[in-house]
């Protein structure tokens, strides 16, 4: 009893005591949405979860500069936000130029249907999962070359009125503007990631002098085969990664966590302006000073036994 108290008190408290600590991040109802906004007013109230990260272990010898991201997450009316904010200086959102790279940040579920915990790194054949994957330089908006190579000229391509898109024309989904921010993306082992049919994840980002802070957004229904599955009173796995284009990070070369444990809860998360989180606080703190109070009692009746 005194174990599971003390580990129910450092959840409730987001306290990290190792990393191999098993986390849980609850993702109360909310009575009002939350919107794109990552300083929408709930995410001050709602407190986060503290997930450490590692260089992903593999043929890549880069990587691993962010060492941890903090989590929220909150649903209104059937629709789950997820909020990742981590510490980086540098704001890299341009990539006209070869040698720029984005940051980014990733979220990862098991497709729907699965059975099997998938592997962290992609899934596997069995167990597939489901990605958002959100990055800066799609953030902030398709921009063009010329703003980037004054000098350069047009000659000889089809259009007269804009630059030729080669990406765009050829299908890529970061070159096509319309699609947002994010992209869900379906894998079941390296090499076999593919962009799903119908893009329903939306995705915004802020950056400050503290770092970026990134609001993903998703109905639980999605028509999408394949995608994440949510709903209320239910629990699901999920992994973050994240990339940062100061540090040459891109593909492979990035900071990953371990699975950790998203609770929907039904719950509201306030009511008549209290917090459930601050009640179950209170409970979990007297929940661990009556299993103290039990646990001397057990070492005192032992002892008076051995006399």
């Amino acid at each position: 009893m005194a174990a599971l108290a003390v580990g129910g008190l450092l959840q409730l408290t987001n306290t990290n005591p190792a990393v191999s600590q098993s986390q849980y991040i609850n993702a109360y109802e909310v009575s009002e949405s939350p919107g794109m906004d990552p300083d929408a007013g709930v995410w001050s109230k709602i407190g986060s979860v503290s997930i450490p990260l590692t260089a992903q272990a593999g043929q890549y010898i880069a990587g691993g500069s962010v060492t941890a991201v903090k989590a929220q997450a909150v649903h209104h009316e059937g629709r789950l936000y997820v909020r990742v904010s981590w510490s980086d200086s540098t704001k890299d959102e341009a990539t006209l130029r070869a040698q720029d790279f984005s940051d980014a940040v990733a979220l990862e579920f098991p497709a729907s249907g699965e059975t099997a915990v998938p592997a962290i790194c992609m899934g596997q054949a069995d167990a597939a999962v489901n990605i958002w994957h959100w990055r800066a330089d799609s953030n902030a908006g398709l921009k063009d070359p010329n703003q980037v190579y004054t000098s350069a000229q047009i000659d000889g391509y089809p259009y007269t009125d804009s630059l030729f898109y080669t990406a765009r024309e050829a299908g890529n989904p970061f070159a096509n503007p319309d699609l947002g921010a994010v992209q869900s993306l379906y894998s079941r082992a390296f090499g076999e990631l593919t962009t799903l049919a119908n893009q329903d994840v939306q995705g915004m980002g802020k950056h400050t002098d503290d770092g970026w802070s990134v609001v993903f957004a998703r109905d639980f229904a999605s028509i999408n085969p394949g995608h994440a599955s949510f709903a209320a009173s239910t629990t699901v796995d999920m992994a973050f990664a994240v990339w940062d284009g100061d540090k040459d990070e891109r593909n492979g070369r990035k900071a990953v966590s371990q699975l950790v444990t998203m609770n929907i809860g039904a719950a509201d998360a306030f009511e008549d302006g209290g917090s459930n989180l601050s009640i179950m606080l209170i409970a979990g703190a007297l929940l661990l000073v009556v299993a103290g109070l039990g646990a001397g009692l057990a070492v005192y009746g032992y002892r008076e036994k051995g006399r």
